[in-house]
């Protein structure tokens, strides 16, 4: 059955609800399920798990905007799971519908802004006829969709691993335990363990599990699991502890080949980048390759020398050529997306950034993310990159320090468990 999720927050907003009515009895009439929770969720209150699980698994999605809507934290954080699906090469369809929202600028301001190059569905009025109008515009779009394909990207392989791994629980009440966990309610927990797809349903709870949550959950899991579907579900779940908002922005668009992109990170590790990256690309073993170096110039021409030693790395690294004769580019570049994280680990200066420039300029389909330690970096500096992202929110470096012994910790597990006595 094909399923539509309906992102809106249409309480209190008559045509809104209107429209969402009209919608939703559409999607019906075509044979689409449509997906939808009727009562907004408060700004601070969880995440739904049946709303995780609507739109880690939807077909399409259905996105009203009113002004409500784009005051909305819900709204723009299940925007973010769509998105990041399709930036993983997920053929979910997304129709964003601007209810009385006079421009797409104010879409933008909203922090919805990826949404603008997607053709919007709009009124202006707030009449029955208007409500018709833009619901018949939206079910045409849908009228004209192919069948779903099956979805094999990234983040539903990430699931399907998590899965498998969760499927070799071996003891009774394991499963419901770590569902408690993880903050399910009781009748959430009946779904985990209710047979067929419980696994699947729980494994979707991770994409937004806090890494406290995480962590405990995972130990309930350990002493029922083998030891090598317990290593997988570790590694599976390590980077989980990044805020999935803050690592898609090192994804390039949906449908676009990066272009002299520069994602700054204020992290003081490389391996705190590269686990961004991971979170990001749900641990993609597939179509993303990630090498990482230090910073260190020691001669006069600080950007020459920056360029030369990272353009050597680059063909290394990547494609591991070490002869200037044989630096050929392979036929496959365009279908895999190469990081180079760079280990700055201090705010990065003019002459930095125009290293990265030149260094775009030779592989400009190469996104290079720099870690600019702890203290966040200025305006300024971000601005003197030709195509910048600052991942935000920023981490402090308490954050970091947590995340790297909890990190520890769950990767000596499995061997703390063969030595209890």
């Amino acid at each position: 059955m094909r399923e539509a999720f309906i992102s809106h927050s249409a309480r209190g907003d008559a045509f809104a609800t209107t429209v969402l009515e009209k919608i939703a009895a559409g999607l019906r009439h075509a044979n689409w399920t449509p997906l939808v929770d009727q009562e907004d969720l408060p700004p601070g209150d969880e995440w739904l798990p049946e709303v995780v699980d609507w739109l880690a698994r939807c077909h399409a999605a259905v996105v009203l905007l009113n002004d409500k809507a784009l005051k909305s934290d819900w709204v723009r954080r299940e925007v973010n799971i769509l998105m990041w699906r399709r930036a993983l090469g997920s053929p979910v369809y997304v129709i964003p519908v601007l209810l009385g929202v006079p421009s797409t600028g104010m879409v933008k301001k909203a922090g919805l802004g990826e949404l603008r190059p997607i053709q919007f569905a709009r009124v202006q009025g707030e009449s029955e006829q208007e409500a018709d109008a833009v619901a018949a515009q939206v079910l045409k779009r849908f009228a004209e969709l192919p069948e779903p394909g099956p979805d094999d990207g990234p983040m539903t392989e990430w699931l399907e691993r998590l899965e498998t791994h969760l499927s070799q629980v071996t003891r009774p009440g394991v499963l419901s335990k770590a569902a408690t966990a993880l903050g399910l309610d009781h009748k959430h927990v009946a779904e985990v363990t209710r047979g067929q797809g419980g696994c699947l349903f729980l494994a979707r709870q991770f994409l937004v599990a806090p890494p406290e949550r995480m962590e405990k959950a995972l130990h309930l899991l350990a002493p029922a699991m083998p030891q090598t579907a317990l290593r997988g579900l570790i590694r599976d779940l390590t980077a989980t502890w990044v805020d999935e908002e803050a690592a898609r922005p090192a994804l390039p668009a949906p449908g676009r080949r990066p272009q002299n992109l520069t994602v700054l990170l204020n992290a003081s590790r490389r391996g705190t980048a590269k686990q961004y990256i991971q979170r990001a690309t749900c641990g993609a073993t597939y179509g993303y390759e990630v090498e990482a170096l230090g910073d260190l110039p020691t001669g006069e021409d600080r950007v020459g020398e920056r360029v030369q030693d990272w353009e050597s790395a680059v063909w290394e690294l990547f494609f591991g050529v070490v002869a200037d004769e044989d630096r050929i580019l392979p036929d496959d570049l365009d279908d895999r997306t190469h990081y180079l994280v760079i280990d700055k680990t201090l705010p990065p200066e003019p002459e930095f950034a125009e290293a990265v420039a030149r260094l775009h300029r030779l592989f400009s389909w190469l996104i290079v993310m720099v870690t600019t330690g702890n203290a966040a970096p200025e305006a300024d500096a971000c601005a003197s990159f030709e195509n910048p992202v600052l991942l935000e929110p920023l981490l402090t470096a308490s954050t970091e320090v947590t995340a790297r012994v909890r990190v520890g910790r769950l990767k000596k597990l499995p061997e703390r468990l063969l030595h209890v006595d």
